[in-house]
């Protein structure tokens, strides 16, 4: 029997964004919708990694097997980080990143928009094998060569990360990324060589950082937005 609900946005993930009572908002670009749900309710879409005709000796839901052990890895690893404990290899938190940033639907749909004519005859699995060769390829380039973790001081009770259907913060004129990892805590991945010796470990934030980085993430968000609390304000 294989599985229906195949998340794009994991639910590992937005559960780092509920709040106390196991609550999340998200809010939809396009229209301006806010629904209320949690991390079980977001992120996925009927039968996303299933394999239509899958080959001799693979079955319909290889791809999102394959996908939910690249989660369960992140998901140890996310718990890691927010607890305070700082491994010297992420890699596995580079490619989840990769997956959730290059195998969403909204992106599948601006590709099949902007490119009619080279994805026409883009059959479903097709589709779905170039989106993960795609995702494992973004793997390889985002593996940074340090990192370090912000977080909200507890006495900032105004303070929280948004994140969103597209959730690396990325610059198009600085080296370094951001990845949020919970609703008090970001990653920022270091690929400036000059910045590689940052001490890892916990780096407390303030006010403007982390209202800058939600600010990226509410122009960067493809479809989605996600929130610990209703409203959606940087």
């Amino acid at each position: 029997m294989t599985s229906t609900k195949h998340h794009y946005t994991p639910r590992y993930y937005l559960k780092h964004f509920e709040n106390a009572e196991g609550k999340i908002w998200r809010r939809d670009v396009e229209t301006g919708a806010v629904v209320t749900g949690n991390s079980d309710h977001f992120g996925y879409k009927n039968h996303w990694n299933r394999l239509e005709n899958p080959p001799p000796g693979y079955e319909a839901d290889w791809a999102e097997k394959r996908i939910a052990d690249i989660d369960g890895h992140a998901a140890a690893m996310v718990r890691r980080l927010v607890e305070g404990q700082f491994p010297p290899d992420i890699r596995v938190i580079a490619y989840a990143a990769a997956f959730m940033k290059m195998h969403q639907p909204r992106l599948h749909r601006e590709l099949l928009e902007e490119f009619p004519e080279r994805t026409a005859h883009w059959t479903p699995d097709f589709k779905l094998i170039a989106s993960l060769k795609s995702a494992i390829d973004e793997g390889k380039k985002l593996e940074p060569l340090s990192y370090a973790v912000l977080r909200v001081d507890d006495e900032q009770k105004d303070l929280r990360f948004l994140t969103s259907s597209n959730p690396l913060v990325d610059f198009s004129n600085k080296a370094n990324k951001f990845f949020p990892l919970s609703k008090r805590h970001c990653m920022m991945l270091i690929y400036d060589p000059a910045l590689a010796q940052h001490p890892t470990g916990f780096s407390n934030t303030d006010a403007a950082t982390v209202r800058g980085i939600n600010d990226i993430t509410l122009r960067n968000s493809w479809q989605y937005v996600y929130s610990c609390r209703a409203d959606f304000e940087p």
